[in-house]
């Protein structure tokens, strides 16, 4: 028999005696198991038979299992060796009790037998100056990622057993004073449009150019890491780590990114050195490229959730995301696997994933209905993959290049530059967890590229009369 130097035989043997003996124990098991969990060509095997045999509605007979699997190394006979492992089986104490400890074993070893693969196979390819080192790089991630995902055992749950992990979650919240499990926005609008950003959940915040996508992540993301102390981690794939936190705390420092690149006076500076101390504990880490994989994105993802805990995750943007052996795959087809990716790295790691989308030229295009629609995040197609859809539209841009084409309307489009002017509007345009469509208008600071909460908030009404109608002052 040929064993792999990484392997527990034994508990190999207790596993496929287990599922011979009981074709419950295989059903329990199935989902995790495979062929590559095993560390010998014999169990493999004979996995493979008992497999075929569940897979297609016959019954896992140790008979019909020795007669398919034929030869077994070493001269051993099939049926004898069958026999021994249905006696292996049978003689362990508490054996269904034991099962699930045994898989987690076999599929921790069968993870090292593969890293160890893949390291052998990296120290082959290094050497290799015909092979360009960044594609070395991304393929390793690729298989790093499926090696990871072939370790973890999906678990099955019932009403009781979802009960116990919510009291359990309520229980460690309650020791340790958290005040919710979710994550708080940073504007009593958004509060008040969707309550709260759920864990395990993705938003995807749209808009076109100007809308202040970013400006409003790093908003959340500062405020995230700073007021509620939530690990964050916000991946920039469009700007420089420099022009994005000067952006951001650019309402704190007085210092715009434009200032920034044309000099700074010792006021300002002093300034800044002021603030670096107020955010030397934040925990926000930036991670800022011009280019990037989702598989790069999700392995680095993984290394702060074990490192550093992960609440809330950013991604600017959607469309400068690529994708691992992509192939002949189109740009939005990339961006719709992406959005799977990260709606499934969301529950993986239990944090909230807000991932940024920059609409289309059709969308900022249109003359009749220029608020945002889900047809918006590259054809509505990522609809499927998210919790929360939010929405960025500044009217008074867009009100400034679709000017009125008859005079008789220029006083009224005069009135609504003036009412839109420092507004932005977020629309709320799906809900899992709440009421549909909904809007909230912010105050904007361009300069700082700042939003702020209006003293009173506007009702969802008809977007194009003169004159908004408001409702509840906040206290």
């Amino acid at each position: 028999m040929t064993n792999s130097v990484i392997g527990n035989t034994q508990v190999e043997k207790i596993v496929l005696g287990a599922i011979l003996q009981s074709e419950d124990s295989f059903w329990e098991l199935a989902d995790s198991l495979s062929m590559e969990v095993f560390s010998t060509d014999d169990h493999k095997k004979i996995y493979a038979v008992v497999s075929e045999l569940a897979t297609v509605g016959k019954v896992i007979s140790p008979a019909i299992v020795s007669g398919r699997v034929g030869k077994i190394s070493d001269g051993q006979d099939a049926d004898g060796y069958i026999s021994m492992l249905l006696h292996l089986a049978a003689r362990e104490e508490m054996l269904q009790a034991k099962l699930p400890q045994y898989l987690d074993e076999l599929l921790s070893l069968s993870a090292r037998r593969r890293l160890e693969s893949l390291a052998n196979s990296i120290l082959k390819s290094v050497g290799d100056l015909r092979l360009d080192p960044n594609d070395l790089i991304e393929r390793t991630a690729q298989r790093m990622a499926d090696i990871s995902r072939a370790s973890t055992i999906e678990k099955e749950h019932t009403l009781a057993s979802s009960l116990d992990e919510v009291f359990e979650r309520a229980n460690v919240q309650l020791e340790q004073n958290q005040t919710s499990l979710a994550l708080r926005p940073c504007l009593a609008g958004l509060t008040e449009m969707i309550g709260f950003i759920p864990t395990s959940s993705l938003i995807l915040w749209g808009g076109g150019p100007g809308g202040g996508k970013t400006a409003i992540a790093a908003q959340q993301a500062i405020f995230s890491a700073e007021m509620d102390g939530e690990p964050t981690t916000f991946f920039e794939l469009e700007m420089d780590n420099r022009s994005l936190v000067t952006r951001a705390l650019s309402g704190r420092t007085g210092v715009t990114a434009r200032d920034a690149m044309l000099g700074l006076t010792e006021e300002q500076l002093g300034k800044i050195l002021d603030v670096r101390k107020e955010v030397r504990e934040v925990p926000l880490r930036l991670i800022c490229r011009g280019e990037m994989t989702m598989e790069q994105l999700a392995m680095r993802a993984r290394a702060h959730k074990r490192k550093h805990g992960l609440r809330l995750l950013l991604v600017d943007h959607m469309k400068l995301l690529g994708r691992a052996n992509a192939g002949r795959l189109s740009g939005p087809e990339i961006v719709y696997k992406n959005g799977g990716t990260l709606k499934a790295l969301a529950k993986e790691l239990d944090c909230a994933i807000i991932a940024l989308c920059q609409f289309t030229k059709d969308a900022r295009s249109r003359e009749d209905n220029p608020e945002p629609e889900m047809e918006d995040f590259y054809g509505g197609a990522l609809e499927e993959h998210a919790d929360m859809m939010l929405a960025n539209f500044n009217r008074h841009a867009w009100l400034t290049k679709n000017p009125p084409k008859t005079k008789n309307k220029q006083e009224e489009y005069d009135g609504k530059l003036i009412v839109n002017k420092g507004k932005i509007e977020v629309y709320k345009l799906k809900d899992r967890l709440g009421p549909g469509r909904d809007r909230r208008i912010f105050n904007w600071n361009g300069r700082l590229t700042r939003f702020e909460d209006q003293d009173v908030a506007p009702k969802q009404n008809s977007l194009f009369t003169d004159e908004p109608t408001f409702h509840e002052v906040y206290n």
